[in-house]
């Protein structure tokens, strides 16, 4: 064997000598806040004061620490993974949207589109309750729009429980979990970035908290977008004779959209049981684009018949505000509480745009109609909200169970208006409005069986009272109807580090108002679309294995299977109504089924380790795949065939961040997303990769940069091809960028928490001089290696705050 490699058991203590290294680490961050929490015992009240969802049982939050996306450990509850977010070096100036796609089997594209494991149908709840711009065609501008730092963390739940409702989407759950401020004393920060073409951020956020209250704000502003181009073929193939007609369309939009964002919320302890919460929040998004389109349609021949260009700008503003307000009393008994919350948001969206036509080939007989127009869109969504939750231990097990009322209102308004005498368009304006009220109780149950099994069963019964009116048509129609939804989850405990988790869970899934809208609305002579007032809902059934372990006990590591089956499947359907006009509908047509395998593993390379001589950089890493498959009824001219369609999709998603100094952090973060369907096509995979970097000049000022879609790998393929249609459509972003910026801290305590926590455990004020002091001396006697020949040891925290 060569002199420069390692010999099998050198190689084995480096690998043990990595994990226990790591593992001293892992339990500086985990056992100090444990035993800080223990010691320090503040008046009842504010002790009790954190915030907690009404998702998370007081069982649940004992046992749960949150931890990063790219991190020295994975956490996992009964029912879901919860990733931490706050800490990432790629957070500071970031979207949710940018934040999500660090967070395990997420993506979004630059769409704003979310999915997990591949799938659209996706709900994103704040807090574990539905807001109005997460509704509907608002989600994507949000989610490209909110701030990452408004954020701690993110709950994903493959199948939610009975705890959860079916807004939004229905199917899995992506919860944002927002920022709390429980520590004493005033804190904040303030944040600044810079990128090409005028876009820039900018971000506050500061608490105060003392004795029996505490009050935090947010204020934020972001200015950027992407420009795209488009370039699609749309070929007709005639079922008489079998002759091809084709359409070719190239688009090219740009422009940017403000978002201002500005919220204030806070909590007061009225005594030792209860606790009384509230916030408000505010954000306007105005965006000015434009759109230069050209159309050809060739017919039968290779030379345009008809041919001209379209030139769009819009204009537009949304206001969001959200109201909330909760009350909590905690009884006698160990983690028994009562839960009120009142929740009151409304989005309303105001577009103008204009449209210029400008012919160049159109024949002398049946010529398209070419007439310049303004439209007017306006939307609205109100969502009133209110639940009542109670958890508590009964025989031996813990019981959640509450009841929610929520309803719906929204309306679309689209006027189009002739530039040359201002007569309205009747085939595009129309005046739509939709209700919906839905009512629900809950029950869920979980018991520690014995020292191996723990069970956690659930049921959901929900009623939903449904009417729309297609005011410009003079179309009503309504729906009412109940579900029962059932949930289950099992946890069999392998030993100390590995655990099988098997879960099942029925969900549904509600049209929203534009797939349930009847109105034709006319985009152009070649292409209109109509919803389908007698929609119902989706049915979901999925049910899923999983392997948790930690490798060596100590790097998590999962391995999950799952199956999922959906009948009544809401997808559009695509038929010519005249020779050169497509139609797209939609239809509860077909089954859909889907299934795959998910693998994670997290791990961490600390600072000081040698391989074969070389010294190891410091880098935390994670790598997690899926594949799977998606089948459905294949659509024809009559409906299903009988045949399947079947998809296998593989995607792939890895991420590092690599501490190059004491100061100097490195993130990088890749995606691939595989070929998945979309109605009666597919889009071909794509991927992305970011990087973040973060210099510290001081605990608390920092410059970040951060570099988005390096190798632009993000442009969007779809296509279809059916008896009658075959459609081409190819769209690049641009979204390749780089952003500079600025970070400040102030107030507080900065760096590791577990010194500040261990400081206070040994009587010293973590946030006097001597503590200040104290906590930069034992920061730097951590920084510094461990000796080779010794076992790690507990950081030297206390010896110098006794000292001081």
């Amino acid at each position: 064997m060569s002199k420069s490699m390692p010999s099998p058991s050198a190689l084995s203590l480096t690998i043990a000598a990595l994990l226990l290294s790591w593992q001293a680490q892992a339990q500086t961050t985990e056992a100090a806040p444990a035993k800080a929490k223990e010691e320090v015992k503040p008046h009842a009240a504010q002790a009790s004061a954190q915030p907690a969802t009404s998702t998370s049982s007081a069982a649940e939050a004992g046992t749960t620490p949150v931890v990063n996306v790219v991190s020295e450990r994975q956490t996992n509850r009964i029912d879901r993974q919860v990733y931490d977010i706050k800490n990432d070096a790629s957070t500071a100036g970031a979207s949710v949207g940018d934040v999500l796609n660090n967070v395990p089997s997420v993506n979004v594209d630059p769409n704003g589109t979310v999915r997990l494991r591949g799938s659209e149908r996706v709900t994103v709840l704040v807090d574990g309750k539905p807001t109005a711009q997460m509704q509907g065609e608002n989600r994507a501008a949000a989610i490209n729009a909110l701030p990452a730092e408004n954020y701690e963390s993110v709950q994903v739940i493959n199948n939610p429980g009975a705890e959860f409702g079916n807004e939004a989407g229905g199917g899995p759950i992506l919860n944002l979990i927002t920022r709390r401020y429980t520590k004493p004393g005033g804190n904040g920060s303030v944040a600044g970035n810079v990128g090409p073409a005028g876009r820039k951020s900018a971000f506050a956020t500061g608490s105060y908290s003392a004795g029996y209250a505490s009050i935090n704000g947010t204020l934020n502003y972001r200015r950027d977008g992407n420009e795209s181009d488009a370039d699609g073929t749309r070929e007709r193939i005639d079922p008489a004779n079998g002759s091809i007609s084709r359409l070719h369309q190239t688009s090219q939009r740009s422009g940017l959209t403000d978002f201002i964002q500005g919220g204030v919320g806070g909590r007061y302890n009225y005594n030792e049981r209860d606790t009384a919460t509230g916030s408000v929040s505010l954000n306007k998004r105005s965006n000015d684009g434009r759109t230069n389109e050209h159309l050809a349609d060739f017919g039968t021949g290779s030379t345009p018949l008809v041919d001209y260009l379209t030139h769009r700008t819009a204009s537009g503003d949304a206001l969001n505000h959200e109201f909330v307000a909760g009350w909590e009393r905690r009884f006698n008994t160990d983690g028994e509480s009562l839960k009120v919350d009142l929740r009151h948001s409304s989005n309303n969206n105001n577009v103008d745009t204009a449209a210029l036509y400008q012919p160049l080939t159109l024949p002398v007989i049946a010529a398209p109609v070419l007439r310049d127009y303004t439209q007017n869109v306006e939307t609205q969504v109100r969502l009133t909200d209110l639940s009542t939750d109670f958890s508590g231990k009964v025989a031996g097990g813990f019981l959640t169970a509450g009841g929610r009322w929520q309803r719906t209102r929204q309306t679309s308004d689209y006027r189009y208006l002739f530039l040359d005498n201002g007569a309205l368009d009747t085939r595009r304006s129309n005046l739509f409005e939709l209700a919906q009220d839905v009512t629900a109780a809950y029950a869920t149950y979980e018991l520690p069986i014995n020292p191996l099994w723990s069970f956690k069963g659930g049921l959901r019964v929900e009623h939903t009272e449904l009417d729309l009116n297609q005011v410009s048509t003079n179309v009503q129609a309504s729906n009412s109807y109940t579900n029962y939804l059932p949930s289950l989850f099992l946890t069999y405990k392998l030993d100390q580090f590995s655990n099988l988790r098997l879960s099942y869970a029925d969900r549904i899934s509600r049209p929203n108002a534009g797939d349930l809208n009847p109105f034709v609305n006319y985009a152009s002579e070649y292409s209109i679309s109509s919803g389908n007032p007698h929609l119902h809902p989706v049915k979901l059934h999925s049910l899923e294995l999983g392997y948790e372990t930690k490798i060596m006990g100590l790097a998590p590591a999962s391995l999950r299977g799952y199956l999922r089956h959906e009948s009544d499947v809401i997808t559009e359907r695509r038929t010519f109504v005249s020779p050169t006009t497509l139609l797209t509908s939609k239809v509860n047509e077909g089954d859909r089924a889907a299934g795959g395998v998910e693998f994670s593993i997290m791990a961490m390379i600390p600072p000081n380790i040698k391989l074969a001589g070389m010294t190891l950089p410091p880098i935390r890493f994670m790598f997690n795949g899926h594949w799977g498959y998606v089948e459905q009824d294949r659509l024809g001219l009559l409906g299903p065939t009988g045949e399947k369609r079947r998809t296998p999709s593989l995607g792939l998603q890895g991420g590092a961040q690599w501490s190059i100094t004491p100061e100097d952090t490195l993130t990088f973060m890749t995606f691939r997303q595989g070929k998945q369907l979309s109605g009666e096509g597919y889009r071909d995979p794509f991927s992305m990769v970011n990087l973040a970097l973060e210099h510290k000049f001081s605990p608390r000022l920092s410059l970040n940069i951060r570099a988005n879609d390096v190798l632009r790998g993000t442009d969007q393929h779809y296509r279809v091809d059916t008896d009658i249609l075959r459609d081409r459509n190819d769209v690049s972003v641009h979204q390749r960028r780089l952003y500079v910026g600025l970070r400040y801290t102030f107030g507080g305590v900065t760096g590791n928490d577990a010194v500040r926590n261990a400081l206070q455990a040994a009587g010293l004020n973590p946030d006097s001089q001597a503590g200040k002091d104290a906590m930069r001396m034992i920061q730097g006697q951590q920084a510094k290696p461990a000796p080779a020949d010794k076992p790690a040891e507990k950081p030297a925290s206390d010896k110098p705050a006794a000292d001081k």
